[in-house]
């Protein structure tokens, strides 16, 4: 019998970086309306967000690595046409989008004349100081980027319940951890 869930290690890796966008949504947002600007609990906020930032690109790329070692379980072969097209650019952009805005987030943070801090461990700075514009720019495109892509994140959970209860293939077991 063929193994038609994902590696154990993307599974893991999957839900992982799952947990951490939904903390980093939850953060940003938090973090630029209700949180006192300045405030002590804002600057915690920051660099909570930055720290998980990092983690979640080292996880990317981890994930990416695993995925070219371990080829994913085909799609079922109920699974056509558009559906098909739609599954596949929707996990590309779950792979593009998290790059995208983790690398505006640093050259937001790096613009601002800060060096990026994963939990206090200073890293490089990749993108040079600037004006106020580039700053805020890249504030406003990190942000829209990030309401992006938890707008795939929404549909590419839909699509899998959708599967499950409404087409009868159930995908989620592929990326889970007990039996069906």
């Amino acid at each position: 019998m063929i193994d038609d869930r994902y590696h154990l290690s993307a599974r893991l890796i999957h839900w992982g970086m799952a947990l951490g966008f939904v903390f980093m949504w939850g953060c940003g947002y938090a973090m630029t309306t209700l949180v006192e600007e300045d405030s002590p609990l804002e600057e915690l906020l920051f660099d909570l967000h930055i720290s998980v930032g990092v983690t979640l690109l080292a996880l990317l790329a981890t994930r990416i690595g695993v995925r070219m070692a371990h080829r994913p379980p085909p799609l079922p072969d109920s699974i056509r046409g558009i559906e098909r097209t739609a599954a596949h650019l929707g996990h590309a952009a779950l792979y593009a989008l998290p790059a995208v805005v983790i690398a505006v987030g640093w050259a937001e943070t790096n613009f601002s004349g800060y060096a990026v801090q994963w939990f206090g461990v200073e890293m490089p700075t990749v993108f040079p100081e600037t004006g106020e514009y580039l700053q805020d720019l890249s504030a406003e495109v990190h942000m829209w980027l990030a309401y992006t892509m938890l707008a795939v994140a929404a549909g590419h959970v839909a699509a899998a319940y959708k599967h499950r209860w409404i087409d009868g293939h159930d995908v989620i077991h592929r990326m889970t951890f007990g039996g069906r």
